[in-house]
């Protein structure tokens, strides 16, 4: 696959152009982890160079429907921009979306500091909209706070799916004894209560793996479980049902660059785990990415003590977020002290991109997905087979 540049009309020392191939991705590595470090605090972990490599490293040679498109912006030869994305086909169409969708929970783009993100989102989109072969670009979950918000909200449509993404402000607590001032007296009950069911089958312990093969084996479980207790409740999940989905989080766990660093903790009871945590600490933010318990202990709820001794943690390594992701749950609310929204946004290139994004995403998926979350077990396990598609 070839690359492909486009001057700006105005002056030529100012470039897009598209990486197709991992090769050309690996050359611009030390442009993108520069941008990382510079784009003002707001690049999330889903951004960067080692998230994104280690997705290609797990996905693009097992899924031929996927080929990279990611834009970059140049002046002078040197990288200021970076829009993440994919091409993907779905449904008939060929679609382009953030690079490590679904995986990735955030999309954003990367901007050199002093650097107008709208004027660099005007011309790559002007770009996309000439690329030959595009129905329809989707871009999910784009954070309020992020760079894409502002153009997204304003130049392109609203996939009627708005969400909130949980999180804790760590810096408002100095030290452990603060943190539990903000529970209730009502969930320090709760938790004790916990606690003392899991000592009961013996001593407890929480510790962070981080040895290879012990790292392995947790993710492992880990995914194991939390299928187990989706399929218990006739629901499906595209990202834990995926076959690379262990892989990638293991290319990830190996990487050396200690600017991602996943973090895999263990509750064990007697010896044995009861719950599990991968979360990734990511400029100081923890991203607490999937929790999970033994199946046949959920009625103890040892992930409520686990999230506890997570946070605790957290803040004991000078981590100054703990962000719990979309989708926003009733459950988090006790582990957040504020959500930021979250909205889809998609921009109909053809005809059919057109019918899609309007006829499926704005209205259909909405009433699927509503429909979809009020029925009960006994039903969505009926309709298993056609979730998995």
């Amino acid at each position: 696959m070839s690359n492909t540049t486009v001057a700006h009309p105005v002056t030529s020392s100012f470039k897009i152009e598209t990486l197709t191939s991992l090769i050309s991705l690996q050359a611009i590595e030390a442009d993108w982890r520069k941008l990382e470090i510079d784009n003002s605090g707001k690049t999330t972990v889903f951004q960067s160079y080692d998230w994104a490599m280690a997705w290609c490293q797990a996905y693009l040679e097992t899924d031929s429907k996927t080929e990279l498109h990611v834009l970059t912006g140049k002046i002078n030869g040197h990288v200021a921009f970076i829009l993440p994305l994919a091409k993907t086909r779905k449904h008939g169409l060929t679609i382009l979306d953030w690079l490590t969708d679904p995986i990735g929970q955030y999309g954003d783009i990367l901007c050199a500091p002093n650097h107008n993100p709208q004027s660099w989102l005007e011309v790559a989109f002007q770009h996309l909209v000439k690329t030959k072969g595009i129905d329809l670009v989707r871009l999910r979950h784009v954070r309020a706070n992020g760079n894409v918000h502002e153009f997204a909200k304003a130049n392109l449509q609203d996939a009627k799916y708005n969400e909130r993404a949980p999180f804790l402000d760590l810096t408002a607590y100095k030290t452990e004894a603060d943190y539990d001032q903000r529970y209730t007296s009502t969930q320090r009950k709760r938790r004790k209560k916990i606690r003392k069911s899991l000592e009961d089958m013996g001593q407890v312990n929480f510790k962070t793996v981080n040895i290879g093969q012990e790292v392995d084996k947790l993710i492992e479980d880990s995914i194991s479980e939390k299928n187990a207790w989706l399929s218990d409740r006739g629901r499906f999940n595209r990202i834990m049902g995926c076959a690379q989905h262990v892989n990638f989080l293991k290319n990830v766990s190996r990487s050396k660059s200690g600017t991602l660093n996943l973090l895999a903790t263990e509750l064990s009871a007697g010896g044995k785990p009861v719950s599990w945590e991968i979360g990734f600490r990511y400029q100081g933010t923890h991203f607490a990415y999937i929790t999970s318990h033994v199946n046949a202990l959920t009625d103890l709820s040892p992930g409520r003590l686990h999230m506890d001794l997570s946070q605790r943690l957290a803040l004991v390594d000078g981590q100054k977020t703990f962000d719990l992701m979309v989708p926003y749950d009733v459950h988090k609310d006790s582990w957040s002290s504020g959500t930021i929204p979250t909205n889809d946004y998609f921009m109909p290139v053809t005809a059919l991109g057109k019918i899609y994004g309007f006829a499926y995403l704005c209205n259909l998926r909405p009433l699927i997905r509503k429909i979809y979350y009020s029925l009960p077990p006994q039903a969505l396990r009926l309709l298993q087979p056609l979730t998995r598609r």
